[in-house]
């Protein structure tokens, strides 16, 4: 998996492009790992290149969403394609998750939301 990383204003935005699987997942975890210690609790994750994601990627996303509310902070899922919605709605996730289609709507959901 690749993943792109910026961060503006104080969030994460994370664009993956691959399979979010048991084989990919201790990449984002990493990633993801590093900016909470820097201090960073806001991510967009954009999925407009994820084409299979499975319980292990799952597991990593509800662990992000977990730490980042507990700072304050959410995790917004950007252009999930059809295969990835249906498993967020299967599992239910779909309530958890803010997922919206464009970036522009993830960071003015974000700025929206920032406490202040």
């Amino acid at each position: 998996m690749k993943i792109d990383q910026q961060i503006v204003d104080e969030i994460c935005q994370l664009t993956l492009d691959g399979n979010l699987d048991s084989f990919s997942v201790a990449a984002l975890k990493e990633r993801m790992d590093g900016q909470f210690e820097s201090g960073i609790h806001s991510f967009i994750i954009d999925l407009v290149g994820v084409e299979f994601m499975d319980s292990a990627g799952l597991g990593q996303l509800v662990s992000a969403l977990k730490v980042s509310s507990s700072h304050g902070g959410d995790v917004i899922l950007v252009g999930a394609n059809k295969a990835v919605k249906d498993l967020l709605r299967m599992t239910r996730l779909d309530t958890i998750f803010r997922c919206m289609e464009t970036i522009e709507e993830a960071k003015k959901g974000l700025t929206e939301s920032a406490p202040g």
